[in-house]
């Protein structure tokens, strides 16, 4: 599915040019829609606040919208400030899906002091086939008509217009939209204007800002403006939880109620035909290998649809929203979210198991229970199903998951419109994820001056067995093990590997365990005529970020879900004297212990560490600095041996010491962490 929040600024990967013949395109011109309003721009405008935004500024930014005609008009004006602006401000961009839409340019012109230099020249324009999402393997068709401007100089005012023919038909006519109102970069004008007929009715909900709109109308048709001058741009504060937007924006819709966002989706996600005869034989292979156990009939369902079809997805014009047909998504053996939900949703009706599409949104998550009904407010569709007397919620869109119904992680999206007859509104999903990570790290201290070996046993649980396992099954065994002695090798320098890594799965709880052996050949340092060897817990320090603005205004992200264990078991040669110091830390957002027991020759630090929630609240940012700090203090340990006079003796002495170490062994731990990039091992985004 797609959503498009922000339709003024874009930023555009190219994944291919090629000439207009390529895609049948060909860039268009004529003149501008007689509805528009017509409105002038202050070139000189010095009341733009704030600083140049990439060296340019928007002295003004339009969009008018007629419902009626399904037309989208755009105007952008900027002015370049510094010769940056030039190399950043230079190019035109303009995307469409040409499925549905149809897209002409207006006008193109830079002002120069008092002269108007006529840019529109369509032979000029490159029309590029633009795929924001291959990465992720979603094929949307979108067209980007591109023109690189030439002789743009400091000073010059860039002004064009366009507008865009054509909505989206799986919506059947029906308008909604989210209007951003402030940015990252300082705006001069910003008009937003629709028109839209009297007998229509539009909601309207303002999310940060109080701007209501002018309303007229004349003979049939109802305009609505909002007009905004002088917008500052807005920062946004570092280390925000996804769901957090500080930007001001308005949101208008003609739905009514999320029931009928639901009865517009359901004909959507309904086979219009009876299975095929694969499907249905697939469909019984199930029911065979499963008995009448529905735990059994819906994990080998899951499995199936999860690891035998892959996921990719095609999804120009109505495709952006309805799926594929079932029996279609069998045969070919791939699909997106939704055809992977549509298919999973059949095969376990077949089968006798209630089972609903689920809208998701995986950025906003449960911020939408305060949006205007609207299809836009998701991208993404999982599904519920109720077995045994008990609704689980799965993603079909991960792959090899095991262990038993109740071992089956689902991410932590938080809330989702289930497509039912009587959906009222997005249900709360409570967190299904009984994942966690339990490390055991053995180090082998031979002597006080020469290398050491680690051993490290580390078992994966829930989500974080899923990502370890499409790790392994995405990579091969040596660069996995290159990935985790890197990780080692940053903080442990001149780390070889003593083994090969070893990885072992078990089905039955999903569990997957590795195990890794590794020879440290600088682990001693000398300072001020000591020898110390330090250990952090490298995992735990892995997992909480402090961000660098302190002075908060906006919340702080933390990972979540996030239940790490970590031990550390350090041999020595040697008697030797182990301080044994444990702390605890019990916060609203995140639970910290850490224990130490020792013998005369080895000591355990075993240190856990589980996120409650995921985020601090501006107003709990000062107790959660103070409580990160001391966490930070807990998280290493370091031996010492050192040399010291015996107050009644003039002959030296020995001392072997262990204790914990101070925030400045842990700073340099964590800055060499940070250099790692994509250690499967951190923790998954969430």
């Amino acid at each position: 599915m797609k959503i498009e929040r922000y339709p003024f600024v874009g930023l555009f990967l190219v994944a291919l040019l090629g000439c207009p013949a390529l895609f049948g395109q060909k860039a268009a011109a004529g003149n501008e829609p007689s509805w528009i309003v017509r409105t002038n721009t202050d070139y000189n405008n010095a009341r733009v606040p704030g600083d140049a935004a990439d060296g340019y500024i928007y002295l003004a930014l339009e969009r008018q919208v007629n419902i009626a005609t399904q037309t989208v008009y755009h105007k952008t004006v900027t002015k370049i400030i510094t010769e940056a602006g030039i190399q950043n401000g230079s190019q035109i961009s303009v995307s469409y899906d040409p499925s549905y839409q149809h897209m002409l340019f207006h006008s193109i012109q830079i002002i120069r002091d008092d002269s108007v230099i006529n840019k529109l020249d369509l032979k000029k324009i490159k029309m590029v086939r633009q795929e924001t999402e291959l990465g992720r393997s979603i094929y949307n068709g979108t067209v980007t008509a591109l023109l690189f401007l030439e002789d743009v100089r400091k000073g010059d005012r860039i002004e064009y217009s366009y507008s865009v023919e054509g909505f989206n038909p799986v919506f059947k006519g029906k308008f909604s939209t989210f209007v951003q109102t402030q940015y990252g970069a300082p705006i001069g004008r910003l008009l937003y204007r629709l028109v839209c007929p009297a007998d229509r009715q539009l909601q309207i909900k303002n999310r940060l800002t109080d701007k209501q709109p002018e309303i007229t109308q004349q003979g049939k048709d109802k305009t609505y403006q909002w007009e905004f001058k002088d917008v500052p741009a807005l920062r946004a504060q570092d280390e925000l939880p996804s769901w957090y937007d500080p930007y001001a924006s308005i949101m208008i819709s003609e739905y009514t109620s999320w029931n009928e966002v639901c009865k517009w989706s359901q004909p959507l996600f309904t086979p219009h035909a009876e299975l095929s005869p694969g499907l249905k034989k697939k469909v019984e292979e199930i029911r065979s290998a499963s008995g009448n156990d529905e735990e059994k009939l819906a994990l080998e369902s899951l499995r199936f649809v999860q690891d035998e079809v892959r996921y990719m997805g095609i999804e120009m014009g109505v495709n952006s929203h309805k799926p594929n047909d079932p029996d279609k998504i069998f045969a070919q053996r791939f699909g997106d979210c939704k055809d992977k939900t549509f298919l999973l949703c059949t095969i376990l009706k077949s089968l006798g198991i209630e089972a609903a599409p689920v809208f998701i949104n995986t950025t906003d998550k449960q911020e939408i229970k305060n949006w205007l009904p609207t299809p836009l407010a998701f991208d993404h569709v999982t599904v519920r199903a109720r077995v045994g007397g008990k609704y689980y919620w799965f993603d079909p869109t991960i792959s090899f998951q095991r262990g038993g119904i109740k071992d089956i992680s689902y991410p932590d999206y938080k809330c989702g419109l289930v497509l039912t007859d009587t959906t009222t509104g997005p249900s709360i999903i409570p967190l299904q994820d009984p994942g966690q990570v339990v490390a055991k790290e053995v180090f082998t201290v031979k002597d006080t001056h020469g290398p050491a070996t680690l051993e490290v046993v580390t078992r994966y649980t829930g989500s974080f067995a899923d990502d370890l396992r499409s790790e392994v099954n995405s990579n091969t065994r040596s660069e996995l093990q290159q990935t985790y002695l890197d990780f080692y090798n940053s903080y442990y320098e001149g780390t070889k590997a003593s083994d090969s890594l070893k990885i072992v799965e078990d089905d039955k709880d999903g569990a997957i365990t590795t195990y890794e052996y590794y020879k440290i050949n600088k682990l001693w340092e000398t300072e001020k005529g000591e020898n110390r060897a330090s250990f952090n817990a490298l995992l735990i320090s892995s997992l909480i970020k402090k961000p660098k603005e302190h002075d908060r205004t906006m919340p702080i992200a933390l990972t979540y879900p996030a239940h790490y264990t970590e031990e550390m078991q350090i041999r020595v040669p040697e008697d030797w004297h182990f301080e044994e110091q444990p702390s605890e830390i019990r916060s609203p957002y995140f639970l910290f212990l850490s224990s130490t027991s020792a013998t005369d020759r080895q000591v355990n630090i075993k240190y856990e560490y589980q996120a409650l929630k995921d985020h601090i609240a501006p107003g709990e940012a000062s107790d959660f600095f103070t409580d990160y700090d001391k966490l930070k203090g807990d998280l290493g340990y370091v031996l010492t041996e050192g040399s010291s006079i015996s107050p009644s003796s003039s002959s030296d002495k020995y001392s072997h010491t262990g204790n914990k170490w101070g925030e400045n062994n842990l700073l340099k731990a964590l800055l060499c962490l940070a250099l790692v990039v994509g250690i499967t091992y951190m923790a998954r985004r969430k």
